[in-house]
This record gives structure tokens, sequence and C-alpha cells, in this order.
């Protein structure tokens, strides 16, 4: 199912919280979508048309019974499905936990609604669940530059609910099983105009990475997944879990970031981490989050400084061992990357990569000083943080 595609910048700063804004008033004729149907691994698309697609492609009577995988609905730009189906591997099975074990459950959470909990001890770097999404699609829609006679706000409104016809189509495509569980998120946009999928998209969505309709970093033509159990992690400043996308298996990977006790609940940071508290509060407002996580209720100025210039102390660090290593009559930086894991660790930091780094350069250190035992306990730690 096709429809064209206007590949302008979708920057556009939706509303949030209650919103008063009125039903447009100005000239408006909704665009319609021109639909023709292809064979699900068509890739001859041009340039500025939407596909709706279901990947990997499925029989229109299968159920999930018949792919354990399961199947993603998607609505891309035509360019980035030939890109996913040219993937090497693609569609490769989606990871595995070890000896295929359920390792975490939905319940409720302590912090309000549902959470994903550990129901056994979880290891550092070691998988979690790993998912293909229900709903893939761009992170925001085009504005209707042509509506005359529209308020900005208007215009806003008008292109949310474009949006929202479209995500509607995307969902109905969905097998009745994936569409009950997509229906059943939460939604943290009920009275900003967002519509109802629309809501649950901006609520539990997360960032695809390497996905974008154009230049790769280009964030305003970014892509958006909804998972099933992913997108009920709740949110903490000192996440406990990372994720990464795998695009052969067109899924994504939860793993742990430190260790993780039987019963402890996930969690993954919908905000960057390396930020203020004030500037976090900011990030996470259009979720509807106050966040009362450790690491906001026992924020100080050394909190905000270690998270903010986190990455210049290590680059100092790394920058000192290396001059240690070419001259090792000079004082080494163990004491100084020992205090910093150290720090890091307290503010629940340890998913950083310049957390990974410095286990590296200390467990170098220990072997420079013929310290195996030592060299090996880091090095251990340096290797499961590789994996997650």
């Amino acid at each position: 199912m096709l429809n064209t595609w206007n590949l302008a910048p979708r920057q556009i700063k939706l509303p949030y919280g209650k919103v008063e804004t009125p039903q447009p008033t100005g000239a408006f004729a909704p665009k319609k979508l021109s639909v023709r149907e292809f064979s699900g691994g068509t890739v001859d698309y041009s340039e500025n048309m939407i596909v709706f697609t279901t990947l990997p492609p499925m029989n229109l009577d299968a159920t999930l019974d018949d792919e354990p995988n399961n199947w993603t609905e998607c609505i891309l730009a035509g360019p980035v499905k030939r890109r996913i189906l040219s993937t090497p591997g693609f569609p490769r099975s989606v990871e595995k936990t070890a000896g295929g074990k359920v390792n975490h459950r939905v319940r409720a959470s302590p912090f309000g609604g549902l959470g994903v909990f550990a129901t056994r001890p979880i290891r550092t770097g070691d998988l979690i669940v790993a998912e293909r999404p229900l709903l893939i699609s761009p992170r925001g829609f085009e504005m209707r530059v042509e509506s005359k006679g529209l308020t900005q706000a208007e215009r806003i409104q008008v292109t949310m609910q474009e949006w929202e016809e479209r995500l509607d189509v995307a969902v109905k495509r969905m097998t009745d099983e994936n569409r009950k569980v997509f229906m059943a998120l939460a939604n943290s946009h009920t009275e900003d105009r967002s519509g109802p999928i629309q809501g649950i998209v901006r609520t539990n969505g997360y960032r695809v990475p390497g996905l974008y309709d154009g230049h790769e970093g280009d964030n305003t033509r970014a892509y958006t997944a909804v998972m099933n159990v992913m997108s009920r992690i709740n949110h903490s400043c000192s996440p406990n879990t990372c994720h990464r996308f795998e695009m052969a298996s067109l899924s994504f990977e939860l793993r742990a970031i430190r260790d993780i006790r039987q019963g402890e609940e996930l969690f993954y940071s919908y905000c960057d981490i390396f930020r203020t508290k004030i500037e976090r509060a900011e990030e996470l407002a259009p979720y509807g989050i106050v966040c009362a996580c450790p690491a906001c209720v026992g924020a100080t100025k050394e909190t905000d400084l270690l998270r903010s210039e986190l990455a210049k102390r290590v680059e100092k660090i790394q920058a000192d061992h290396h001059v240690w290593m070419k001259d090792q009559s000079r004082p080494n930086v163990l004491a100084a990357s020992l205090k910093l894991i150290a720090e890091i660790e307290k503010e629940g930091l340890s998913g950083a990569p310049s957390f990974t780094s410095l286990l590296g350069m200390v467990a170098n250190v220990y072997v420079e000083s013929d310290n195996m035992n030592s060299a090996m306990k880091y090095l251990d730690q340096f290797n499961n943080h590789c994996r997650a």
C-alpha cells in the first residue's frame, strides 16, 4: 500500500499536557490516501512514496503459531524498505536467551501501572528479551504547508490528525493478537489532542538506531518503534538495561548493564542520562513523568557535574594512560580510574560507554603491573559490558 511522501523535514514540536487548542476553522482539504497494492517483496519504489508493509512478509491468514518471531507493521519511505530487505541475512531469526528461558515478566509496578521484572538473576551483558516491534513508523509526519487560513496551532493539529489516520491504517493491518497488545499499551497523551494511536506511539516509542530517511543521524528523519515487552519498561535516570537494534532480524535486544537481582524491576532511561537533573526533567515532561528515581531525589551539583562532564573526565584519563604506556616511569591512571569507577557505579551510570573504557584501562594497567588476578577481574567486567 503506497501514498506520496513529502521528504521535507518533519521537525514539529508537538504539544503535550492539557491543550485547549480549538478544532481547525480555516480552509482545509484532507489529503486522500492514494492506495496501490504491491507484492510484499517489492523493493522498486520511488523516493517519495509511503509504504505500508508487513515485515517479514506474511501470509494473510498467518498466526503467531506460524511465526513465533512475530511480524512488524511498518510505515516506511520506499528506499528504507529496500534497505531493510537488502540487509545481509534478512530475515534472520530473533536472538534467544540462554537456554531459551524466559527471565522476565510483566506485572504491577510500585511506581504505578505495569513494569517488567527479572524472574531470575541476570548478569551484566546477558540478553533479557529480544523482540520484533509491533509497529515501526516515522517519528512524525510533515506539516501541511499548503493549508491556508490556519494558525500555527491549527496547522499542527491538522498534521496530527493526518498522522493518526496513517497510523490507523498500519494498526488495522496487524494480526488480532498484535492489535490487542498494541492498544492495551499506556497512553500519556490523552489531553493534548493526540489521537489514541498517536498517543500510544508517543508514549511507548523507541527511536530505531540506524534507520533514517536520507542522511544518517538526521533525527528529523528518524523512525520510532513500539514493542510488546520493552514498551512496558519504566523509566529511571540510573537504568539497569540498554538496548540495540538488529536490522537483519528487525528486532530490538534488551540487555543488562549491571547485575540484576531476581525480582528486581527493569528500567530504561527515556532521556539523556548525561544531563543535569533540571535538563532531564524538561526532557521527561512530555511523558508526564516527574522522576523520583534515586538519581533525581538525591541529585546534587556534584552528581550533575559527574553526569555532564563524565565523557571529558574519561578522555583526560585516557590521554594520561597513553602517556603512561609510553613512559611507565610516570604515575599511572589506576587511582583516578578506580575513583571514577566508584563514582559511576554509585550514580548508576554503568551503562555509559566511557565506563567500559575505564574498565579496559584498569585491566591494562594491572596487566602491565603483572597483577594478573586483578587484571582478570576487570577484564571479565570489561567483556561483560562489551556484550551489553
